[in-house]
Protein backbone atom coordinates (compact mmCIF):
# COMPACT_ATOMS: atom_id res chain seq x y z
CA UNK A 1 0.00 0.00 0.00
CA UNK A 2 1.42 3.39 -1.00
CA UNK A 3 2.00 6.16 1.56
CA UNK A 4 -0.69 8.22 -0.14
CA UNK A 5 -3.27 5.43 0.19
CA UNK A 6 -2.29 4.81 3.84
CA UNK A 7 -2.73 8.52 4.61
CA UNK A 8 -6.13 8.62 2.89
CA UNK A 9 -7.27 5.51 4.78
CA UNK A 10 -6.21 6.95 8.14
CA UNK A 11 -8.00 10.21 7.32
CA UNK A 12 -11.26 8.39 6.44
CA UNK A 13 -11.08 6.28 9.61
CA UNK A 14 -10.56 9.43 11.63
CA UNK A 15 -13.65 11.05 10.10
CA UNK A 16 -15.72 7.94 10.86
CA UNK A 17 -14.54 7.95 14.48
CA UNK A 18 -15.42 11.64 14.89
CA UNK A 19 -18.90 11.00 13.46
CA UNK A 20 -19.43 8.07 15.83
CA UNK A 21 -18.39 10.11 18.89
CA UNK A 22 -20.56 13.07 17.84
CA UNK A 23 -23.53 10.78 17.28
CA UNK A 24 -23.11 9.18 20.68
CA UNK A 25 -22.80 12.57 22.37
CA UNK A 26 -26.00 13.88 20.80
CA UNK A 27 -28.02 10.71 21.31
CA UNK A 28 -31.03 10.94 23.58
CA UNK A 29 -32.76 8.19 25.48
CA UNK A 30 -35.91 7.07 23.67
CA UNK A 31 -38.63 6.79 26.31
CA UNK A 32 -42.01 5.10 26.49
CA UNK A 33 -45.05 7.10 27.59
CA UNK A 34 -48.31 5.43 28.56
CA UNK A 35 -51.82 6.64 29.21
CA UNK A 36 -55.53 5.99 29.13
CA UNK A 37 -58.59 7.40 27.40
CA UNK A 38 -61.95 7.20 29.12
CA UNK A 39 -65.35 8.79 28.88
CA UNK A 40 -65.87 11.84 31.10
CA UNK A 41 -66.81 11.21 34.70
CA UNK A 42 -64.59 8.17 35.08
CA UNK A 43 -66.49 6.16 32.50
CA UNK A 44 -65.47 3.20 30.37
CA UNK A 45 -62.38 3.15 28.18
CA UNK A 46 -62.56 4.81 24.77
CA UNK A 47 -60.77 3.41 21.71
CA UNK A 48 -59.34 6.78 20.70
CA UNK A 49 -56.66 7.93 18.31
CA UNK A 50 -53.57 9.29 20.10
CA UNK A 51 -51.25 11.87 18.61
CA UNK A 52 -47.95 13.24 19.96
CA UNK A 53 -46.23 16.23 18.35
CA UNK A 54 -43.00 17.88 19.45
CA UNK A 55 -43.14 21.65 20.00
CA UNK A 56 -39.65 22.27 21.42
CA UNK A 57 -36.50 20.29 22.08
CA UNK A 58 -34.21 20.10 25.08
CA UNK A 59 -34.36 23.32 27.21
CA UNK A 60 -36.58 24.99 24.62
CA UNK A 61 -34.14 24.57 21.72
CA UNK A 62 -35.08 23.38 18.25
CA UNK A 63 -36.28 19.80 18.32
CA UNK A 64 -34.10 17.13 16.69
CA UNK A 65 -35.50 13.69 15.94
CA UNK A 66 -38.87 12.16 15.16
CA UNK A 67 -41.38 14.93 15.79
CA UNK A 68 -44.67 13.06 15.54
CA UNK A 69 -46.10 9.78 16.79
CA UNK A 70 -49.51 8.18 16.39
CA UNK A 71 -51.05 5.36 18.39
CA UNK A 72 -54.41 3.79 19.08
CA UNK A 73 -55.95 3.17 22.47
CA UNK A 74 -57.46 -0.28 22.83
CA UNK A 75 -61.03 -1.01 23.91
CA UNK A 76 -60.01 -0.51 27.55
CA UNK A 77 -58.59 2.90 26.65
CA UNK A 78 -54.96 1.89 27.22
CA UNK A 79 -52.19 3.15 24.93
CA UNK A 80 -48.41 3.57 24.82
CA UNK A 81 -45.83 5.22 22.57
CA UNK A 82 -42.11 4.38 22.40
CA UNK A 83 -39.55 6.84 21.05
CA UNK A 84 -40.31 10.08 22.90
CA UNK A 85 -37.21 12.19 23.61
CA UNK A 86 -36.38 15.42 25.47
CA UNK A 87 -38.64 18.39 24.81
CA UNK A 88 -42.12 19.82 25.11
CA UNK A 89 -44.76 17.59 23.56
CA UNK A 90 -48.38 18.12 22.62
CA UNK A 91 -50.51 15.10 23.58
CA UNK A 92 -53.92 14.79 21.92
CA UNK A 93 -56.69 12.19 21.94
CA UNK A 94 -59.75 12.14 19.70
CA UNK A 95 -62.48 9.70 18.77
CA UNK A 96 -65.62 9.81 16.57
CA UNK A 97 -68.55 11.39 18.38
CA UNK A 98 -66.35 12.86 21.11
CA UNK A 99 -64.51 16.12 21.70
CA UNK A 100 -60.71 15.87 21.61
CA UNK A 101 -58.58 16.61 24.64
CA UNK A 102 -55.17 18.26 24.29
CA UNK A 103 -52.41 19.04 26.78
CA UNK A 104 -48.77 20.10 26.46
CA UNK A 105 -46.21 18.56 28.83
CA UNK A 106 -42.41 18.71 29.09
CA UNK A 107 -40.55 15.40 28.89
CA UNK A 108 -37.06 15.45 30.46
CA UNK A 109 -37.03 19.08 29.39
CA UNK A 110 -33.86 19.99 31.28
CA UNK A 111 -32.07 16.62 31.43
CA UNK A 112 -31.02 14.42 28.54
CA UNK A 113 -30.14 11.52 30.83
CA UNK A 114 -32.84 9.10 31.98
CA UNK A 115 -33.04 10.61 35.48
CA UNK A 116 -36.80 11.20 35.22
CA UNK A 117 -37.55 7.77 33.78
CA UNK A 118 -37.26 4.24 35.12
CA UNK A 119 -35.95 1.71 32.65
CA UNK A 120 -36.97 3.84 29.68
CA UNK A 121 -40.51 4.22 31.05
CA UNK A 122 -41.69 7.72 31.92
CA UNK A 123 -42.97 7.41 35.53
CA UNK A 124 -46.21 9.30 34.89
CA UNK A 125 -49.12 8.77 32.52
CA UNK A 126 -51.13 11.04 30.23
CA UNK A 127 -54.79 10.28 30.83
CA UNK A 128 -57.63 11.77 28.81
CA UNK A 129 -61.34 12.11 29.54
CA UNK A 130 -63.32 12.57 26.34
CA UNK A 131 -66.71 14.27 26.44
CA UNK A 132 -69.46 13.47 23.91
CA UNK A 133 -69.88 15.88 21.00
CA UNK A 134 -73.38 17.10 20.20
CA UNK A 135 -74.18 16.07 16.64
CA UNK A 136 -74.14 18.99 14.22
CA UNK A 137 -72.80 21.45 16.78
CA UNK A 138 -70.02 23.98 16.18
CA UNK A 139 -67.85 21.99 18.58
CA UNK A 140 -68.36 18.81 16.58
CA UNK A 141 -67.42 20.61 13.35
CA UNK A 142 -64.34 22.04 15.01
CA UNK A 143 -63.43 18.59 16.38
CA UNK A 144 -63.57 17.04 12.93
CA UNK A 145 -61.42 19.85 11.53
CA UNK A 146 -58.89 19.58 14.37
CA UNK A 147 -58.56 15.82 13.93
CA UNK A 148 -57.63 16.34 10.28
CA UNK A 149 -55.25 19.23 11.02
CA UNK A 150 -57.50 21.77 9.30
CA UNK A 151 -56.66 25.00 11.13
CA UNK A 152 -58.90 27.13 8.90
CA UNK A 153 -61.85 24.81 9.58
CA UNK A 154 -61.27 25.11 13.34
CA UNK A 155 -61.07 28.90 13.16
CA UNK A 156 -64.31 29.08 11.16
CA UNK A 157 -66.26 26.80 13.51
CA UNK A 158 -65.22 28.19 16.89
CA UNK A 159 -66.60 31.77 16.95
CA UNK A 160 -70.11 30.41 17.59
CA UNK A 161 -68.79 28.67 20.71
CA UNK A 162 -67.30 31.93 22.00
CA UNK A 163 -70.74 33.55 21.91
CA UNK A 164 -72.88 30.83 23.47
CA UNK A 165 -70.65 28.21 25.09
CA UNK A 166 -70.40 27.47 28.80
CA UNK A 167 -67.03 27.14 30.52
CA UNK A 168 -66.59 23.47 29.59
CA UNK A 169 -67.37 24.20 25.93
CA UNK A 170 -64.91 27.11 25.94
CA UNK A 171 -62.17 24.85 27.31
CA UNK A 172 -62.90 22.26 24.62
CA UNK A 173 -62.69 25.00 21.99
CA UNK A 174 -59.36 26.18 23.40
CA UNK A 175 -57.92 22.68 23.30
CA UNK A 176 -58.93 22.27 19.67
CA UNK A 177 -57.19 25.56 18.90
CA UNK A 178 -54.07 24.16 20.57
CA UNK A 179 -54.35 21.05 18.43
CA UNK A 180 -53.86 23.15 15.28
CA UNK A 181 -51.16 25.32 16.96
CA UNK A 182 -53.33 28.45 17.24
CA UNK A 183 -52.07 29.38 20.70
CA UNK A 184 -53.42 32.95 20.67
CA UNK A 185 -56.92 31.75 19.84
CA UNK A 186 -56.61 29.04 22.48
CA UNK A 187 -55.67 31.62 25.10
CA UNK A 188 -58.74 33.69 24.31
CA UNK A 189 -61.04 30.71 24.91
CA UNK A 190 -59.31 29.62 28.11
CA UNK A 191 -59.39 33.15 29.52
CA UNK A 192 -63.09 33.42 28.72
CA UNK A 193 -63.64 30.08 30.48
CA UNK A 194 -61.78 31.34 33.58
CA UNK A 195 -63.93 34.49 33.57
CA UNK A 196 -67.05 32.29 33.63
CA UNK A 197 -65.71 29.74 36.13
CA UNK A 198 -62.57 30.97 37.97
CA UNK A 199 -61.88 27.66 39.74
CA UNK A 200 -61.94 25.47 36.62
CA UNK A 201 -58.61 23.65 36.77
CA UNK A 202 -58.77 22.42 33.19
CA UNK A 203 -58.94 26.02 31.93
CA UNK A 204 -55.74 26.83 33.85
CA UNK A 205 -54.18 23.67 32.43
CA UNK A 206 -55.10 24.96 28.97
CA UNK A 207 -53.47 28.33 29.70
CA UNK A 208 -50.34 26.48 30.86
CA UNK A 209 -50.33 24.54 27.59
CA UNK A 210 -50.71 27.74 25.55
CA UNK A 211 -47.83 29.30 27.51
CA UNK A 212 -45.61 26.29 26.77
CA UNK A 213 -46.50 26.47 23.09
CA UNK A 214 -45.27 30.08 23.16
CA UNK A 215 -42.13 29.28 25.18
CA UNK A 216 -43.32 31.18 28.30
CA UNK A 217 -41.90 28.71 30.83
CA UNK A 218 -42.40 30.73 34.03
CA UNK A 219 -46.04 31.43 33.22
CA UNK A 220 -46.59 27.79 32.33
CA UNK A 221 -45.22 26.62 35.70
CA UNK A 222 -47.45 29.07 37.62
CA UNK A 223 -50.52 28.04 35.63
CA UNK A 224 -49.77 24.38 36.33
CA UNK A 225 -49.56 25.10 40.07
CA UNK A 226 -52.96 26.77 39.91
CA UNK A 227 -54.46 23.96 37.83
CA UNK A 228 -53.29 21.35 40.30
CA UNK A 229 -54.57 23.34 43.28
CA UNK A 230 -57.97 23.77 41.62
CA UNK A 231 -58.43 20.06 41.10
CA UNK A 232 -57.48 18.63 37.73
CA UNK A 233 -57.99 14.97 36.96
CA UNK A 234 -56.37 12.73 39.57
CA UNK A 235 -54.81 10.73 36.75
CA UNK A 236 -52.96 13.82 35.52
CA UNK A 237 -51.71 15.08 38.89
CA UNK A 238 -48.43 13.17 38.79
CA UNK A 239 -47.70 14.34 35.23
CA UNK A 240 -48.42 17.94 36.24
CA UNK A 241 -46.18 17.67 39.29
CA UNK A 242 -43.32 16.41 37.11
CA UNK A 243 -44.01 19.18 34.58
CA UNK A 244 -43.76 21.87 37.27
CA UNK A 245 -40.40 20.50 38.39
CA UNK A 246 -39.05 20.39 34.83
CA UNK A 247 -40.15 23.96 34.07
CA UNK A 248 -38.72 25.30 37.34
CA UNK A 249 -35.32 23.91 36.37
CA UNK A 250 -35.13 25.93 33.15
CA UNK A 251 -33.40 28.90 34.84
CA UNK A 252 -31.00 26.65 36.76
CA UNK A 253 -27.72 25.40 35.19
CA UNK A 254 -27.59 21.67 34.46
CA UNK A 255 -26.44 19.73 37.51
CA UNK A 256 -27.18 22.57 39.93
CA UNK A 257 -30.79 21.67 40.67
CA UNK A 258 -31.56 19.73 43.85
CA UNK A 259 -35.06 18.45 44.33
CA UNK A 260 -36.27 19.37 47.82
CA UNK A 261 -38.41 16.89 49.78
CA UNK A 262 -42.06 17.61 49.16
CA UNK A 263 -41.44 19.58 45.94
CA UNK A 264 -43.65 18.64 42.97
CA UNK A 265 -42.30 15.67 41.07
CA UNK A 266 -39.82 14.63 43.82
Amino acid sequence: MTIERQTRRRWMCGLALVAMVAGAASAQTALRVKGTTTATGGGAGVAAAIQLDACYGYRGLDFVGQKSFKARANDKGQWSVLGVTSGVWMFAAHAPGRLPQVVLLPVQFTQKNPASATGGQIPWEVSFELAPAEAGSALERAALAAASGDRAGVEVALPAVAETGDAAALVAAGEMALMVRASGLARAFFERAVAKEPTLGRAQLGLASAAMMEGAWDEAAKRLWTARDQGVSDRLRRAIGAAITELQRIAVPDGAYKCSPGAPGC
